[in-house]
């Protein structure tokens, strides 16, 4: 991986445009991780809840940009691993195989919820340790689908990690803003989850070596 060719990439108008689509869809797909953690915090009591947001957010964090590279660098593996029906099998084709299908699923199941109004249950815990640990958990289930989303859209490190990081600034600090926006205009919710289906839609096609133009 040439960091310093895709930190280059980012200059370029195309990596300002990703850069900030990307984000943008960070904190979209943020706002329900953001809500289920602030139901966290609230079995806390109020003086501890600020060092558990930090804490548990700064750890997300690192694990977010660790499972980005991690399957980054294995949706660039193409040597193939076996063949069916002379058809070519790869760990970046099953990769993209896997991501797709969840990004599907997963985004139709919150599609449904969201346009029938289902809310996520709070969880009764009020350990300070244990609710920093299921911040990090629940940030890292969270963030599957803005991975795959990110791979799908852009192949370049530099701007999908830059993206998870401001997606996460913005998150923290607008995070109330934001749900109440979203709360208010549901249909920009509906719209970004429909955006997600397609690019798992666009995933699936790349594991079996059909190339759509992302445009």
């Amino acid at each position: 991986m040439d960091f310093q060719q895709e930190a280059q990439g980012l200059l370029s108008f195309h990596g300002i445009v990703s850069l900030v689509i990307l984000s943008l869809l960070e904190l979209v797909l943020g706002v329900d991780n953001i809500i289920f953690i602030s139901l966290l915090l609230t079995k806390l009591p109020e003086e501890k809840r600020f060092n558990a947001r930090v804490t548990g957010l700064s750890l997300a964090f690192v694990m977010r940009i660790v499972m980005l590279l991690c399957i980054v660098q294995l949706s660039r593996i193409t040597t193939t691993l076996f063949t069916i029906s002379n058809f070519n099998v790869s760990i970046r084709d099953i990769l993209f195989f896997i991501g797709g299908t969840y990004l599907v699923v997963n985004t139709l199941k919150e599609l449904i919820a969201h346009i029938n109004y289902k809310k996520e249950p709070g969880i009764k815990q009020n350990a300070y340790k244990s609710i920093v640990v299921q911040i990090v958990v629940a940030d890292m289930l969270f963030s599957f689908d803005s991975i795959f989303t990110a791979i799908g859209l852009i192949s370049n490190f530099v701007i999908m990690a830059l993206a998870v990081g401001l997606g996460m600034i913005f998150m923290i600090y607008l995070s109330g803003k934001a749900s109440a926006f979203i709360e208010k205009y549901r249909s920009v919710k509906t719209i970004a989850l429909c955006f997600i289906i397609a690019v798992g839609l666009l995933l699936i096609t790349k594991a079996f070596h059909l190339e759509i133009l992302k445009s």
